[in-house]
This record gives C-alpha cells, sequence and structure tokens, in this order.
C-alpha cells in the first residue's frame, strides 16, 4: 500500500486493517499521524460545516476594519462568537492548505522498478514541473536503508550527462528538487553511492525507470 492511499483513508475516517498494517510498518506514516488525527476530528466537528448566518461576511467585514463608520449599526458580536468564528475560520485554512500539500496530484508521475541489485523494491516517482526546476517525491517499498559509509542517490540522465536530485539514507518521505525538467532528463534512477569525493554515479543501480 503507497502512503498517500493510506494517508487518505485514515483522514476520510474509513482506515481498516490493511491500512493499519501500513501504520504499523512505516516509520514516516506514523511521525505524520498526529497531524492526521487532527485533521480528521477536525472535520468531524459539526460546527465546521454549519451553513453561516446571513450578513457574516459583512459582520466580519466590519470588525476586521474597526471603523466607527464600519460598525455602525452591526450587532456587538461576543467574544466568544468572535474566537468560535476565528477557530472555525483558521480551523478551514488548515484543512485545506494541509489536505492541498498531501493530495495535490503530481504533473506525472512513472513507475520505478527494482533491479537485480534490490529485486524485492518498486515504486514510482511523482513530479511536480516548478519555477526553474522539477521537485519529486518518491514513494518506494522494498528498499532497505543504506548501509553505513553510503546513501542513496537519485539521478535525472540524458545519455552520458547524469544530474543528481540529492541524496538519501532511508527511502521514506523522499523529496527532492532538481534544476532540469524530465522532458529533458527523461531516465530517473537510483544509485547506491559510498560517502566519498566521486561525485559520479556508482555502479551499484537499485532503481531505473530504464
Amino acid at each position: 500500500m503507497k502512503c498517500r492511499d493510506a494517508r487518505a483513508m485514515f483522514l476520510a475516517g474509513e482506515a481498516g486493517q490493511a491500512e493499519l498494517d501500513h501504520l504499523a510498518s512505516c516509520a514516516d506514516c506514523r511521525e505524520q499521524w498526529g497531524a492526521l488525527d487532527s485533521v480528521r476530528t477536525l472535520l468531524d466537528d459539526p460546527a465546521l460545516w454549519l451553513e453561516p448566518s446571513p450578513g457574516l461576511e459583512d459582520r466580519v467585514v466590519a470588525l476586521v476594519s474597526g471603523t466607527p463608520e464600519s460598525i455602525s449599526g452591526v450587532r456587538r458580536v461576543s467574544r466568544r462568537g468572535w474566537w468560535t468564528l476565528g477557530g472555525v475560520a483558521v480551523g478551514l485554512v488548515i484543512v485545506a492548505v494541509w489536505v492541498g500539500a498531501q493530495l495535490a496530484s503530481p504533473d506525472w508521475r512513472v513507475a520505478l522498478p527494482g533491479t537485480e541489485a534490490a529485486p524485492r523494491a518498486s515504486g514510482e516517482v511523482l513530479g511536480w514541473v516548478e519555477s526553474g526546476g522539477t521537485r519529486v517525491a518518491l514513494d518506494v517499498e522494498g528498499l532497505p536503508p543504506a548501509p553505513p559509509g553510503s546513501v542513496y542517490e537519485f539521478w535525472f540522465t540524458n545519455g552520458e550527462i547524469h544530474i543528481s536530485a540529492g541524496t538519501f539514507i532511508e527511502p521514506v518521505g523522499v523529496e527532492l528538487w532538481v534544476g532540469v525538467s524530465r522532458r529533458d532528463f527523461p531516465r530517473l534512477w537510483i544509485t547506491l553511492e559510498p560517502i566519498d569525493e566521486d561525485e559520479s554515479p556508482s555502479g551499484i543501480n537499485v532503481m531505473d525507470t530504464g
């Protein structure tokens, strides 16, 4: 099961045994559990979904502007009512930002199979086209953490030109950025690199789009 799928089910309150098993085996999802549970609790609050009363927008604008002219004829809102309104507004912003960050659709995605060096590894690369480059997220299973004295390195390649997007040790929750586009560098792959002064790809290729 992919992390994004499991988190979406947790957020919807529909987590089953498969999602619980994933949570038990995924350190990154366990780390996110507190935020997931908070957002789900907020979504379950009936006050969040109440239809606002007529004139609410005008009262909020008047209270924010704070001018005598703007509040003329506006009924004074109690401190409790104001904080309730503010809490709901902040809650909506938090939900929108958090859900957007977690579930925003990538501009492209491609399968990333394991090689003979890592036959149990599988996953995919999710990519977002950004100004000046590309942001990628790796959703990988079956690839163990890099052994001591080494790191994994993610590459964008075109022929003999290799551009590193960065390194990581544990393939969980990995997000990287590179100043090139996949259109120009179509091959995506991961190598196991010794920590040394050699900046070129090693011969240990563990995952590769081909």
